[in-house]
C-alpha cells in the first residue's frame, strides 16, 4: 500500500467519524491536493466499507487474474525441455490449483459465448500474410472477327498489396 494512499485512507476514516458524508470528504481532500486527491467514487467505496463495519484501512484481497509470471522464467523452463506441458510449466511455476481453476472457468465461459455469438469463426490463426489483389480481367471490347479480344482491368479497381496480422490461438 503506498504511503499516499494509507494517508488518504486515514482521513476518509476521520471525516466519517465525525458524520460527513464522502462527497463532503472529496471536497475537502480536493481542496488540500488537488489532482493528487482521490476520485469521489473512491471515498465512496471506503464509506461504503466504513459503514459496513470494516474499519480496515488496507486493499481487500482481489480476485481474478493471477499474479503475472515471469516470462523469462517460463522460457528457460521451455528452453530445458521443449516437450514440457502445460501442467508440467504450472507445477514448475507453483501456480495454486485456484490458478487453474479461474482459468478454466474462463475457457468455459469463452465456449458459452461462442455457442451465442460464434466469434471463433471469424478468427483467422497464422502468421502475418501478404495478399496481393489483382483486377479481374475482362475480355469486353470490340475487334474484328478474326482479331483476339484485348483484355483490360475492371474500372475503379487498383491494384493493391495489404498486410494482414493474424491471429494465433
Amino acid at each position: 500500500m503506498k504511503e499516499r494512499d494509507a494517508h488518504f485512507r486515514h482521513i476518509l476514516l476521520y471525516y466519517f467519524r465525525k458524520g460527513k458524508k464522502a462527497s463532503q470528504a472529496h471536497k475537502k481532500l480536493y481542496a488540500v491536493y488537488k489532482n493528487e486527491a482521490l476520485k469521489e467514487r473512491q471515498c465512496q467505496n471506503w464509506f461504503a466499507k466504513f459503514r459496513s463495519g470494516d474499519f480496515s484501512l488496507k486493499n481487500a484481497q482481489r480476485s481474478g487474474r493471477p499474479i503475472e509470471v515471469d516470462e523469462t522464467h517460463i522460457k528457460a523452463i521451455i528452453d530445458t525441455d521443449r516437450h514440457s506441458t502445460t501442467l508440467e510449466i504450472t507445477e514448475k511455476l507453483n501456480l495454486k490449483e485456484i490458478d487453474l481453476t479461474q482459468r478454466i472457468n474462463i475457457c468455459d465461459s469463452l465456449q458459452k459465448l461462442n455457442e451465442i455469438n460464434p466469434f471463433l469463426k471469424r478468427l483467422i490463426t497464422g502468421d502475418e500474410k501478404w495478399i496481393v489483389y489483382n483486377n479481374v480481367n475482362r475480355e469486353r471490347s470490340r475487334v474484328m472477327q478474326d482479331e483476339p479480344a484485348k483484355t483490360t482491368p475492371k474500372a475503379e479497381i487498383q491494384q493493391k498489396k495489404d498486410s494482414v496480422s493474424l491471429v494465433g490461438l
